[in-house]
């Protein structure tokens, strides 16, 4: 009954950490690949329109590794959550370049989380548009091989981009300079890993509130009954 745990305290919100969540990715060829069918690679339109800044699911394939000059290029994923969390932590286990495992400050495969896409449109009105520059902007964090990142936000989506670039110059100071992508191969390979705690809100009403399903047991005659956590006073629940 490990859901004990409360963010922000429960007599304030009643939202409790609830479920662990682990999800490992892994992208073997940096290179272009047919449209992969877990539904993670994606891509934001760009064309002027009334799509422009849409994420896009459908027939997209695993573009090139390649960052590009001005350091948006790669391959973008978007990670969905069952629920909301509010610590997200991504690890780059391991990367390959070519075939040969990348280490060090040196390693030319790295990738960038964002609670945003750049070229994303973070507005809900139709008529208008509002679009994300988390690159362009620097509101990222890059990861290298064998580092973690942690975003203490609580969201229901991250963005991950993976690059290659031909050096372990990767800054991009005001959108010009440093950046050098390089093509992807075959060979080039990551290993993601991401991790948190699902948070979980009890049923609303008075009446509810108190009581927080968590799983079902089957009874020796066949019957099944919710197994519930009973929450008191103490707890700031009435």
């Amino acid at each position: 009954m490990a859901r004990n745990y409360i963010l922000g305290g429960m007599a304030a919100t009643q939202l409790q950490a609830g479920k662990p969540y682990f999800k490992r990715i892994t992208r073997i060829s940096g290179a272009f690949v047919a449209e992969r069918t877990d539904g993670l690679t994606c891509e934001i339109i760009t064309a002027p329109g009334a799509d422009q800044g849409a994420i896009n699911f459908n027939g997209v394939t695993s573009g090139n590794w390649n960052a590009n000059a001005d350091g948006a290029g790669g391959e973008l994923l978007m990670v969905e959550f069952p629920t909301t969390m509010r610590n997200v932590q991504v690890l780059v286990e391991e990367a390959w370049l070519a075939g040969v495992r990348q280490t060090g400050t040196a390693a030319q495969i790295r990738c960038k989380v964002m609670l945003t896409a750049e070229g994303q449109d973070t507005t809900f009105d139709k008529t208008t548009q509002s679009l994300a520059t988390p690159i362009a902007s620097g509101n990222y964090i890059e990861l290298k091989p064998g580092e973690n990142a942690t975003i203490n936000s609580r969201t229901k989506v991250i963005f991950i981009l993976i690059q290659k670039f031909a050096g372990d110059n990767v800054l991009n100071p005001g959108g010009g300079g440093l950046v050098i992508g390089a093509n992807g191969v075959a060979d080039d390979a990551i290993s993601l890993l991401v991790t948190g705690v699902l948070d979980h809100e009890p049923l609303p009403g008075a009446g509810n509130a108190a009581l927080e399903p968590n799983s079902r047991v089957i009874d020796a005659g066949g019957a099944t009954r919710e197994l519930r956590k009973i929450w008191g006073k103490a707890d700031g629940i009435g």
